[in-house]
């Protein structure tokens, strides 16, 4: 089975529209440690803020859902190599495609474009060069303000692209939105608290769009370990509670189970939906473990669902 395609439309500006057509519509612990206390010193996370984040002990108020107002989003996938982005690109991307609908894809990462093996017509930077990253960013942007255009963007673990456009313009979110689109900022988490450093730095630079998605990617958990233990930590830190605070939500992403199954859907470059439905030759447990998988993403991602292409 061929790609799921994507053709150009000649429109103006830099980067071409892309629509969408369907082709048819982990190391387990030796010792369990306590809980940790809740008195350890605070791991510092990010770059040093130009001010202060605003952090309190107090409960967090379960945010509401930030409407859109109609406006086209844009899904900004960030965080670390491994946190779950091109997962979440390739789910979210099918489930368009499924429905019928259209979204630009775009794919960041200078040195990892796997997007593109699973899509056609993904949007990408000519080069490797980490360099002319930003600039590129920065047209893509201002083709999805003029035509406003709904987007998935990977970022790529470790890219400065959008810290660089953020550098420029601490006003970046305000000025999407004016333009008539929404900046959905996706930071993508393991238990790791050094995880938290892109959520820190944004949001004190000021990148802080309405629509913020903090993603606990259950899959970085260690096998046997409780995810609510895993992410204690995560979710105590002062830069996860002050984004919440201030309306971020969070989202748990399922993992997709056994681990073999997925690399084996990656090695094969089959799309969950192609997967879930017998194509790619794999058996009828494989194929009801990716059933699974897809039904629990939906219940997962249900709290954003206003906000997905």
């Amino acid at each position: 089975m061929g790609k799921p395609s994507m053709r150009e439309m000649p429109v103006s500006g830099e980067v071409p529209e892309i629509i969408s057509h369907p082709e048819k519509v982990g190391v387990r612990s030796l010792f369990r440690r306590g809980r940790e206390s809740t008195d350890e010193v605070e791991v510092r996370v990010g770059l040093p803020p130009m001010r202060t984040l605003a952090a309190t002990d107090a409960p967090m108020a379960r945010p509401r859902v930030a409407d859109l107002g109609g406006n086209p989003p844009v899904w900004l996938l960030i965080g670390p190599n491994y946190s779950g982005k091109t997962t979440f690109a390739r789910w979210a991307a099918e489930r368009t495609l499924e429905a019928k609908r259209s979204a630009l894809l775009a794919a960041l990462d200078p040195l990892n474009r796997t997007l593109t093996d699973f899509f056609e017509g993904v949007e990408q930077p000519a080069s490797a060069d980490p360099s002319l990253t930003p600039g590129w960013l920065r047209a893509l942007v201002e083709h999805l303000m003029r035509e406003r255009l709904p987007a998935i963007a990977d970022m790529g673990g470790g890219d400065t692209s959008l810290a660089r456009l953020i550098g420029d313009l601490p006003a970046l979110a305000q000025t999407m939105e004016e333009a008539g689109i929404s900046p959905v900022a996706a930071y993508f988490l393991g238990p790791r608290v050094d995880d938290l450093s892109s959520l820190a730095t944004f949001e004190a630079s000021g990148f802080r769009p309405r629509a913020t998605v903090l993603v606990l990617n259950l899959a970085r958990v260690d096998a046997g370990l409780d995810p609510a233990e895993a992410f204690a930590a995560v979710r105590r830190h002062s830069a996860f509670r002050a984004a919440v605070s201030r309306g971020a939500l969070i989202v748990e992403m399922p993992r997709l189970d056994p681990s073999e199954l997925a690399l084996e859907i990656e090695r094969r470059r089959l799309g969950f939906g192609a997967a879930r439905d017998g194509e790619g030759g794999l058996g009828p447990l494989d194929r009801a473990g990716v059933r699974a998988w897809m039904d629990r993403m939906e219940r997962a991602f249900a709290s954003v669902d206003p906000w997905l292409p």
